[in-house]
């Protein structure tokens, strides 16, 4: 996505001493961004993805906006500089889309720091049009433990652009049987003295036939209900899930619905792989949550161990180890119209006996008493590094 600028000047001033008085900020601006931002007119919004800004470069410009503003999409970026009495023409510019019930924003300040905010408003729009490109599976219906984990597919749809679609269980089942031995991927590295070849095979058949119904729908998320492979493999789909994650495939565990488009909107968002996990025990105390589950992408990893899934030790489980440092936890509502947002720093990968298999300890920015009354329901969702204003700004702009 490239960023445009429309430049308003009024017709009273000297428009080529404003341009090159102009230039260093707004060259400035671009050193910082890393790019070069494209002088745009209406006309080429349609040509390609491009976030726009309105650079206000004098006074006297609000009657020209009126003119021309509702050729651009809402919300508003305005930028202005300290030059040639812009800001006061911005801000009654804002004032003027506000009182329309308009999103807008003034960009002002130095140029490292327009710089920054537009790299953000960029990833935000990036964010916005990748949701809509999501062809979600939900394979079976959520786990029964899920009373309070429903999701509103059409209010999903409305605002994230995402797009739901339940598959039957047995559909699920008929492509994981369809995977004959010599489908099976042979490039993933387990040692055979830890499990049974028939649990390392059957593992990976899951991993395949899931891979399989993903390309068949054209889906590029999941979620699966995994504990139902039990009753029928004998097995887990722990593996299947963190190599799906690995592969950019995101797929979440237990036909949890809200949890997978966290998922989604946390990993555009961001960048980063994404943990879905049980918050598993609160310290007021210390201020730390315990957070664990028994897949998790292996590139959130910076080691891993193969273990057997915690509850009922089947299958191949994925015991992880990420560095520590800043987290972001979040999640999203199943009427996609609130949020969980906090920011911590994980200090300890633990290995409880008594746990799932990967354990995240994590210390929070904000009190942890926060979290167990503003939590929404049970799977919570990680990723590495501290993100709170690109949710803010993203959710500012959705809702």
């Amino acid at each position: 996505m490239k960023i445009g600028i429309y430049h308003l000047v009024s017709d009273i001033h000297d428009k080529d001493f404003i341009d090159k008085s102009l230039k260093p900020f707004i060259d400035s601006i671009e050193n910082y961004l890393g790019e070069s931002m494209m002088n745009l007119s209406p006309a080429e919004l349609k040509k390609e993805p491009i976030l726009p800004v309105i650079m206000i470069k004098s006074g006297g410009v609000e009657e020209k906006f009126k003119r021309i503003y509702q050729q651009f999409p809402s919300p508003y970026f305005i930028l202005a500089g300290c030059l040639h009495n812009a800001l006061p023409a911005a801000l009654e510019i804002k004032e003027y889309l506000t009182k329309r019930g308009q999103q807008v924003e003034i960009l002002h300040g130095s140029a490292e720091f327009i710089a920054n905010r537009l790299k953000l408003l960029k990833k935000v729009t990036e964010t916005k049009k990748a949701c809509r490109r999501f062809r979600v599976g939900v394979l079976g219906k959520p786990s029964d433990w899920l009373i309070a984990s429903g999701a509103d597919y059409n209010a999903i749809r409305k605002k994230l652009g995402i797009r739901i679609y339940d598959i039957p269980i047995e559909e699920m089942i008929r492509h994981i049987d369809q995977v004959k031995d010599e489908d099976i991927p042979s490039d993933i590295d387990i040692n055979p003295i830890d499990f049974q070849p028939e649990v390392i095979r059957q593992s990976l058949r899951i991993y395949q036939g899931l891979k399989n119904l993903t390309r068949e729908y054209k889906f590029n998320a999941i979620t699966v209900r995994c504990f139902d492979l039990l009753d029928f493999y004998k097995n887990t789909g722990c593996l299947s899930l963190s190599l799906l994650n690995k592969e950019g495939i995101i797929a979440g565990c237990e036909g949890d619905v809200p949890a997978l488009v966290s998922m989604i909107v946390a990993n555009q968002l961001t960048e980063q792989p994404v943990f879905l996990a049980n918050p598993a025990c609160v310290s007021q105390e210390k201020n730390e949550i315990i957070f664990a589950h028994c897949t998790i992408p292996l590139n959130m990893c910076e080691s891993y161990q193969w273990k057997t899934h915690f509850e009922s030790g089947m299958g191949i489980a994925i015991r992880g180890k990420v560095k520590e440092g800043p987290v972001t936890i979040f999640k999203l509502n199943g009427n996609a119209d609130s949020f969980f947002l906090a920011e911590g720093e994980l200090i300890n990968n633990l290995e409880l006996p008594s746990l799932c298999r990967t354990q995240l300890q994590i210390s929070f920015k904000e009190p942890v008493a926060d979290f167990l009354e503003k939590s929404i329901a049970n799977h919570h969702l990680i990723c590495k590094g501290w993100h709170r204003e690109k949710f803010e700004k993203f959710f500012s702009l959705i809702f």
